[in-house]
This record gives structure tokens, C-alpha cells and sequence, in this order.
């Protein structure tokens, strides 16, 4: 079982300088938002830990004046004591693929802990340093350059957090392949990292691209983004075989798994790729990633960030596609997942004490996961081992197991528009539990559920919404 004590919340993108670009120019709101009275703000939201990344990393030189310094000292004012540093001097080696060796940018192990030991003085014994970010997003080629590199931190900083965010199952094949004649020269811009469609194959090459980096850096857990909510409501179907994949090789390798969420929406050339969401929406991926035994959250991201064209109502209007807007006004979604973290955080006790073993799609009579576009390319079609009944739509089971019985989550992971404009009522969602003593719970809190005449349970689920059954021996 988990030792954690309970789950850690962090998002991208904090409190900004107050710069942001649009069609090519450079704008400001006249305010820096890097102050304690935003960095509190956040706090309060429910989040731990922060990045000091972007235009906040540190790139060397005098810590005194940098705006990592900047950030370190202001986060700490507001209560925050987990501070994690991108020095992008890393990221730049790591993009080098092999750094390592005769000929290369470092001839021994020794000489590259001496150089890493020298960035790293000017804030690693600093109050509230907590780790370091590597570099996002690494491509198969960088893992080389990316193992040594993880490899000499561990020497240098041995109790130091590394955050490592790998891409997620939607990249190009291209890109997480292991095979060489796919790579290409140069790193690819972020347009061609993401929203591929080649469907063929693609599953057992990321699940090596993930297996190969978690085995070649030896971290005790796998961090991956995923960004379901697509234009025209699609849901992504990448999505629930990404969780899949990534939760059953935690679960061989005994490690842990974190995510990165969807927080954000954005224009690309005037169409919609991500769209704006909404509260059912936060419940729909955050419930789901607590089903597969998800230990640390992270949203993608806090600020609305200043070099993006964010989805209104279809446009590209800078406002309401994240946390805080560019001019630091809350949304809506700030307040609404400020009480849904807590609720998670109230729930983590009895989460932590069970482990993920499954996960099952279940549909209404009729139908299967094949006949909804989200649910079809699942990585694991496992028929669920629990008599269940759904009257309509398609629900996410998932299965852990602790010492002393089962936690299983019911979900409704419908697609939130037939709510919106079709009046889809809630899903009614059966099941027959094994014998033992049943607890339930709902947004954190323990319910009452009563059985039904043939000892059944019945519930009733928004699209998003997720009852947890706790049955022990």
C-alpha cells in the first residue's frame, strides 16, 4: 500500500509577469502577478507545490535578481514549501541525445556530477527548494542523454523530487518509436508532437517508449498529460487506453503514477483544438484518474497562458480558459475545483489504502465500447467480473485491491454535451457487489445507499459524476 499520506495538487503555469502575446505582439496588463497575494491565491486553491519554470526558470548567472529567485521568494511568503526549478541548461544538454562518453559533451560520469553540481549551487540548499523539473515531453531519441542526466542528479541531489512528463499515447509514432530510421534530425515543434491519428500499432510502441524511460531512469513513478476535451465535444480516444497502459505498468513495477490534466482551452489558426470546460468536465478526468490510482494531480494550467489563443464561445478571446484569466481574475473554474480538491484530498485515506488491479468499460444493453468513439481503442478489453447494468450511455468500473477487501469506482464517462443540449437525464448504474461490509461514497463523503430487493445497488451518475464502493472482507 501507498506510504503517502495524501495526494499532491500542483498546476503549470503560475502567476505570470503580466506579459502575453497576440498575433505576433507583446502586451502587458501593467501588473506582475508573481507576488505573495497571487501565489496565496493559488494556495488556496488546494495546491502544493510550485514550478518556477517558462519564463521563470533559471538559466544560470546570479540567483540574486533572477526571477526564480523571484518566485522561490514570493511563493514562500504565501505558505508554499515545495518549490520545484527548470534550469534550462539541463533541457539544452538532454536535447544533445547522447552527452555521455569518448567524444562527447562529457568524457565521465564525474565530469558530468561536477557540472551539474555547480548549477545547481546557487538554489539547491535554498528554503523550499523541493526538486527539479527535466525536460517535458522527451522524445525517444533524448532518452540516452535524459538517463544520464537523471542518473548524475541522483548522485548530486539524491533526496531532490525529479518531475519527468512524458508524452502522451497521441504523439506521432514517429516520435516514441525506439526504432532509429523513424527519428528525425531535429527535435519536432510541439504541432507535430501531438493529435496524431495512426492508431495501428501505436499502443504497444508507447507502451515500450513509457516501460523504456521508467526502466532507463529508475523513478519510482510514471507522469504523463492528457487532454481529452477536443473540439466539437469529441473526447479523445486516446484517453482511457493511456490511463490503461500506464496504470498496469505501475502496477508490475510497483511504482507510482501521477498525471497531468486538462485545465485550459486553445484556438489553433481559428479552430477550436481543445475546448473550454466545465465543472462535469473536471469531475470526468479527475474521477477517472483516481480510478486508475492516481497519487499526484497536476493541471495544465493555473494562469491562461500568454502565448496561447484560447477557445470563447468559438473565437479566440482570451478569457475563462483556465484557472486565472490574463488580466488574474478568477473563472469559475477556480472555485469550483478548489472544492473538488478538497473533496479529493478528504477522500484520500481511504483511496491510499487500495491499489489499482482493473479496468472495465460497461455499456447499455446493445451496445459495447466498440460503438462510442472515446471507449473503442481500448489497450484492455476485460469483460467486468460484477454483474452491472447500465439503462443508458457507457460507464468506466475500475477494481483495487487492499488488505482487507475492494474499492471499486462506478463512473458515468459519457460525453457531457447529450446533458447540455440533448436533456440527457442521469445514468442509472447497477451493480451486485461481492459479500462484506459495504461503505459508499460521493464527492469525497460517505453515502448511504440502499439495496435493492435482490441485493443490488443502484446509482444515480452525471456524465462525470463517480461512486466509490468500498466492500472489505
Amino acid at each position: 500500500m501507498s506510504k503517502r499520506k495524501g495526494f499532491l495538487f500542483y498546476a503549470y503555469n503560475i502567476p505570470t509577469s503580466g506579459n502575453y502575446k497576440y498575433n505576433g505582439y507583446t502586451y502587458r496588463y501593467g501588473e506582475d502577478f508573481r507576488n505573495a497575494k497571487r501565489f496565496k491565491e493559488y494556495v488556496d486553491c488546494g495546491f502544493d507545490m510550485i514550478q518556477a519554470r517558462g519564463e521563470n526558470a533559471f538559466r544560470g548567472g546570479e540567483w540574486e535578481g533572477s526571477n526564480c529567485k523571484l518566485v522561490f521568494d514570493e511563493a514562500l511568503k504565501a505558505g508554499c514549501k515545495k518549490l520545484l526549478v527548470t534550469d534550462s541548461r539541463f533541457d539544452q544538454v538532454i536535447r544533445q541525445r547522447e552527452i555521455l562518453g569518448e567524444g562527447k559533451r562529457f568524457q565521465t560520469e564525474e565530469e558530468l556530477d561536477e557540472w551539474v553540481r555547480e548549477c545547481v549551487k546557487p538554489y539547491c540548499k535554498r528554503k523550499g527548494f523541493y526538486g527539479i523539473q527535466l525536460l517535458d515531453e522527451p522524445i525517444y531519441a533524448e532518452f540516452p542523454a535524459y538517463f544520464s542526466m537523471v542518473a548524475s542528479l541522483k548522485r548530486v541531489l539524491p533526496e531532490a523530487y525529479l518531475q519527468c512528463n512524458l508524452l502522451p499515447l497521441d504523439a506521432r509514432t514517429s516520435i516514441i518509436s525506439s526504432d532509429e530510421s523513424l527519428w528525425k534530425e531535429m527535435r519536432p515543434d510541439d504541432g507535430l508532437l501531438r493529435h496524431a491519428t495512426d492508431f495501428s500499432g501505436k499502443q504497444d510502441v508507447y507502451e515500450k517508449y513509457v516501460r523504456d524511460f521508467t526502466v532507463g531512469t529508475g523513478l519510482d513513478s510514471i507522469l504523463f498529460d492528457e487532454y481529452p476535451f477536443r473540439r466539437e465535444y469529441l473526447i479523445s480516444g486516446n484517453f482511457l487506453p493511456n490511463y490503461q497502459i500506464v496504470a498496469r505498468l505501475c502496477q508490475e513495477l510497483g511504482i507510482e503514477f501521477r498525471v497531468v490534466l486538462q485545465s485550459f482551452s486553445h484556438v489553433t489558426v481559428g479552430v477550436i483544438r481543445n475546448r473550454r470546460m466545465g465543472e462535469s468536465d473536471m469531475y470526468w478526468q479527475m474521477n477517472a484518474a483516481l480510478g486508475f490510482g492516481v497519487r499526484e494531480f497536476s493541471f495544465y494550467t493555473y494562469m491562461a497562458k500568454p502565448t496561447f489563443e484560447f477557445a470563447k464561445d468559438g473565437g479566440g478571446e482570451q478569457d475563462g480558459a483556465a484557472f486565472i484569466n490574463l488580466d488574474g481574475s478568477k473563472t469559475a473554474m477556480w472555485y469550483y475545483t478548489k472544492r473538488i480538491i478538497k473533496e479529493f484530498k478528504r477522500f484520500a485515506k481511504i483511496a491510499l489504502g487500495y491499489e489499482y488491479e482493473n479496468s472495465y468499460v460497461v455499456c447499455e444493453d446493445g451496445k459495447t465500447a466498440d460503438d462510442f468513439d472515446h471507449t473503442k481503442y481500448l489497450y484492455e478489453k476485460k469483460t467486468c467480473p460484477l454483474k452491472t447494468k447500465v439503462e443508458k450511455g457507457v460507464a468506466l468500473v475500475t477494481e483495487s485491491k487492499g488488505e482487507k477487501g475492494k474499492l471499486y469506482m462506478f463512473e458515468n464517462i459519457g460525453n457531457v454535451k447529450e446533458e447540455l443540449f440533448e436533456g440527457a437525464k442521469p445514468m442509472r448504474f447497477t451493480a451486485y457487489l461481492p459479500e462484506g461490509k459495504k461503505k459508499f461514497y460521493f464527492r469525497g463523503k460517505p453515502i448511504k445507499v440502499k439495496a435493492n430487493a435482490d441485493g443490488s445497488y443502484t446509482f444515480s451518475l452525471k456524465v462525470g459524476d463517480a461512486v466509490f464502493a468500498e466492500v472489505r472482507k
